[in-house]
């Protein structure tokens, strides 16, 4: 039987109206998106220096504390420090029968992080138990920065090993906070003295 040419137009209208509801509703959402945008780009974004300057501000006030309370603020400094830098990093975790301050990632390489913020200076036998944990893990490298330097004869630590663990010290990582060089400049630097010249620990000055 055929339809009736009057349903067929109610159809039809029908269908250019529900049309234009979602035309109308698309173009809603596209006016709510495009003003977010808007005013996430009117939004002042902070800048890496202010960020570096908040990280410089805990940085000096964690002087003051002694003990645990200062290896914690050394902890959470590096985390900030390497967020801000823009580099993958883990924050302290622990594993079966290990204790790890944290790990980052760069230049495609996961490296175990060591932090010590001590009264004396780190002896190589503590460096050799940290060697003793990147070791055990695929392709990792590790770092340790030690905030009051190395008692000598840790530059020789991994004599007849494969390199895996460079050292750092207070002096980096100042350097860093207070904005002579990036942390990725400082391991691109301190990764070309191991590989180059065997150096685990690396010169303060970046050519």
């Amino acid at each position: 039987m055929p339809q009736d040419p009057r349903h067929r137009i109610d159809i039809a209208e029908r269908c250019a109206l529900k049309l234009r509801e979602i035309l109308r509703d698309q173009e809603t959402e596209r006016e709510h998106k495009d003003r977010a945008k808007r005013q996430a780009a009117s939004v002042p974004k902070k800048t890496y220096q202010q960020d570096l300057d908040v990280v410089r501000q805990a940085f000096e006030k964690a002087h003051a504390l002694s003990g645990p309370p200062k290896g914690y603020a050394l902890e959470k400094i590096f985390v900030d420090l390497m967020r801000i830098s823009g580099i993958p990093v883990h924050e302290p975790f622990v594993i079966v029968g290990e204790q790890l301050d944290g790990a980052i990632k760069h230049d495609g390489h996961f490296y175990l992080v060591e932090l010590k913020w001590s009264a004396d200076p780190l002896e190589p036998k503590h460096i050799g138990s940290f060697y003793f944990k990147v070791d055990g893990k695929l392709g990792a490298r590790g770092i340790v920065i030690a905030m009051n330097g190395y008692t000598s004869g840790v530059d020789s630590i991994a004599k007849g090993k494969e390199l895996k663990v460079l050292l750092l010290d207070g002096m980096h990582l100042s350097n860093v906070i207070y904005g002579q060089y990036t942390f990725q400049q400082l391991l691109d630097h301190s990764v070309e003295c191991a590989s180059l010249r065997g150096q685990l620990y690396c010169p303060h000055l970046i050519p």
